[in-house]
């Protein structure tokens, strides 16, 4: 019941978020957070955040998903490994039609890094949450040691955190896309750990 109002409450969020944005009504809050997060702009800060929003990017996402599915199955694993994709598709289908309807262009601002598809909600962050989310899950569902799980689990949930700063900074989305898409891929993570814990599927 719980995670039913958790996941009730995400999609309610996303929706009047989009709502917001697509009345321009957030402009002034975007331009101030680039400006926050680019207050100290450099070359190494640069690299450093193009090293990081590379870990959400379709490559190193897909790399992830194949490897972590041929893992889980040569461990005999086969629900473990089919989970990870699932989670991908449809985070991927859904920010791909939520971006069309939206249609929101690009920040106009200094972009590090070129991207040609719209704007709102954040491809890179939605598949960083989808992707990190359901490891760190599988993580702490595993029979590891608890402290190793406490470790694993905070770094990937960092990760996707930092992507999403690393797509402000770079240029390539507002805050409010890399917020939207936070909020939408823990409602689709979330849906899906619900689904597996109900079916005990690991």
């Amino acid at each position: 019941m719980k995670n039913k109002i958790i996941i009730f409450a995400l999609l309610i969020s996303f929706i009047i978020l989009g709502i917001l944005v697509k009345l321009d009504l957030l402009v002034t809050i975007d331009n101030f957070m680039y400006k926050i997060i680019t207050i100290k702009m450099n070359d190494y800060i640069t690299y450093f955040y193009k090293f990081i929003t590379f870990l959400g990017s379709t490559e190193f996402i897909i790399f992830l998903c194949v490897f972590f599915l041929i893992l889980f199955i040569i461990l005999k694993k086969q629900k473990t490994a089919v989970i990870i994709p699932i989670v991908l598709i449809i985070s991927t289908v859904l920010n791909s039609v939520i971006k069309i309807i939206f249609g929101r262009a690009r920040p106009d601002v200094l972009k590090l890094v070129l991207e040609e598809s719209y704007s709102f909600p954040s491809g890179h962050t939605m598949a960083a949450v989808s992707m990190y989310g359901i490891l760190s899950y599988i993580v702490l569902k595993s029979n590891m040691n608890k402290k190793l799980k406490i470790i694993l689990s905070s770094i990937l949930g960092l990760i996707p955190i930092m992507v999403a700063f690393s797509r402000v900074y770079l240029g390539a989305h507002y805050i409010t896309d890399v917020i939207g898409a936070i909020i939408l891929a823990t409602c689709i993570l979330l849906s899906e750990i619900y689904i597996i814990d109900k079916n005990n599927w690991l």
